[in-house]
Order: C-alpha cells, then structure tokens, then sequence
C-alpha cells in the first residue's frame, strides 16, 4: 500500500500528475480533480455510457453479456422497433407456477404428495 504525500502547494504528485484531492467522487476523478474514488476506481476503470453517467469499464461490460433482457423474455421481432414480449405473459406466469409447484411437491399445501422438507413433523404423523 503505497502512501502519498502532499507537496508545498498542497497538491498529490503521482506518476507526474498532479491530483488536487486522493480520493473523490467520479466526476472528479474523471475530470482529474482525484486520483481515484474510494471504492478505488481510478481514471483508467471508468467511463461514461450513452446517458451521460460515469460508471465502471468492467460493471459495463459484463452488464452487456449478461442479456437480462433475452432472460426475462423479450426479443426482437421484424418490423417492430427496439426490444418486445416475446410470448404471452401468461405462458412466463404458469412457468413460473410450475416451478413453484414442483418445489413445494403437489396441488396444494397439503394436498397430494408431501414434501418431507417443507413439512412439519407433526403433518407427516396424520398421514
């Protein structure tokens, strides 16, 4: 950990730079006010995206593969502009109810099969 110290002006010199304040917002580093924010982000990890906010060059990048979008069920359809529902909302409904269902064993809550974890002691001893 490498520990800076201020000159006689009262300005940090690093690597031939010269920084105002160490630490500061993101705006400030990246108009060079700061040498880095205090999550550590310094001049070279940030940038700004397409609405005029500055962010983090890795959390950007990774936020692009994640395709949450494609995940949550839109897509792109021929003649229509931008991203749109790709299916009914009904169908992702029932999926998801059906994911439950499975997990929780049966119609409902004790109806069917029991689930042994999802159930007290005392509901297995009546059946």
């Amino acid at each position: 950990m490498t520990t800076y110290s201020k000159n006689a002006h009262g300005h940090y010199m690093i690597k031939g730079k010269k920084y105002e304040i160490l630490i500061g917002s993101r705006a400030q580093v990246y108009h060079g006010t700061a040498y880095k924010t205090s999550g550590g982000l310094k001049k070279d990890n940030i940038m700004m995206n397409k609405n005029g906010r500055i962010v983090s060059k890795a959390k950007h990048n990774t936020a692009k593969k994640e395709k949450r979008l494609i995940k949550a069920g839109y897509g792109t359809k021929k003649g229509k502009f931008g991203f749109v529902m790709i299916g009914s909302r009904k169908a992702k409904g029932s999926k998801k109810h059906g994911r439950s269902r499975r997990q929780r064993g049966g119609k409902g809550v004790y109806g069917g099969q029991l689930n042994p974890e999802m159930v007290g002691s005392d509901m297995q001893q009546q059946q």
